[in-house]
């Protein structure tokens, strides 16, 4: 739908934003119920990010945080810039994005996701040299993947203060917490990680109270775009530099959701 050298394990607390650290998080079931097909989400989500990076100036530094156990994200950025991170909470969600790295038999296979993207760049029918060629790229510029902690000031952890030009969050802050206040602050973190000027990509689940893995819930704070344009408003970000869409999603009502929203906007400088 919609999460480096040494992966260590984070210390759970018991703040919201570890909802996902309970027996009911499961990254293969979550994998196989969102990721087994390309559904609408994902292609709405796909060619939004796809446009928004169009517009990075050659090179640069990206990280999608909150990536969970997924990789197109990362395979999309691959085209555009130079270095990739990946940051997440849970170690089991970095033991899945590791295995797809070193290309492990029991990997999740993201090859439809790579032939989507390269169609939405333009390349008609590509091919599977075409696809294993940029999934290689992927794999040679993601250099740190890494714990990552929304619900800390510094949610690298305060040795690692990195900035980065590009910031992609899907489903992330919006699929940890039941709370409008939890989900506020966040935000603020995450936006933290934008250099000056950088460039944020999000994705958010609108007005859903619970999304759906297997036979459990997880919580999200029914935020909409009125919440997101108040929080881009208040860390700085200028009107004229903010797309904010809404695209309707049916086919997840069973899910616990039926739209989500798509953010594209630059940091202040």
């Amino acid at each position: 739908m919609h999460g480096k050298q040494c992966l260590h394990r984070v210390h759970l607390d018991r703040s919201p934003y570890n909802s996902r650290a309970t027996p009911a998080w499961n990254a293969s079931t979550y994998l196989t119920e969102y990721y087994s097909r390309i559904e609408p989400t994902e292609k709405f989500t796909l060619r939004f990010l796809l446009d928004a990076l169009t517009e990075l100036p050659p090179g640069g530094r990206a990280i999608d945080f909150g990536a969970g156990p997924t990789m197109h994200t990362a395979i999309a950025l691959a085209g555009h810039v130079a270095e990739i991170h990946i940051a997440d909470l849970l170690p089991e969600n970095l033991r899945a994005i590791r295995r797809w790295q070193l290309r492990t038999e029991d990997a999740h296979d993201w090859s439809a996701f790579t032939r989507e993207i390269l169609n939405l760049e333009g390349l008609s029918g590509p091919t599977a040299a075409q696809v294993s060629e940029r999934e290689m790229l992927a794999r040679r510029l993601l250099t740190r993947v890494m714990p990552g902690n929304a619900g800390r000031r510094h949610p690298l952890g305060a040795q690692l203060r990195a900035h980065y030009g590009c910031v992609a969050s899907f489903f992330c802050a919006d699929s940890a917490t039941s709370s409008l206040g939890e989900w506020q602050r966040y935000m603020r973190n995450i936006l933290s990680l934008l250099a000056p000027g950088g460039l944020l990509v999000m994705g958010a689940l609108r007005r859903c109270a619970a999304w759906r893995i297997g036979r459990s819930r997880m919580p999200s704070p029914r935020v909409d775009e009125r919440h997101m344009q108040l929080m881009l408003d208040s860390a700085g970000f200028a009107r004229a530099c903010q797309i904010l869409e809404v695209r309707t999603v049916p086919d997840q009502v069973g899910n616990g959701f039926d739209s989500i929203m798509l953010v594209r906007a630059r940091a202040p400088a």
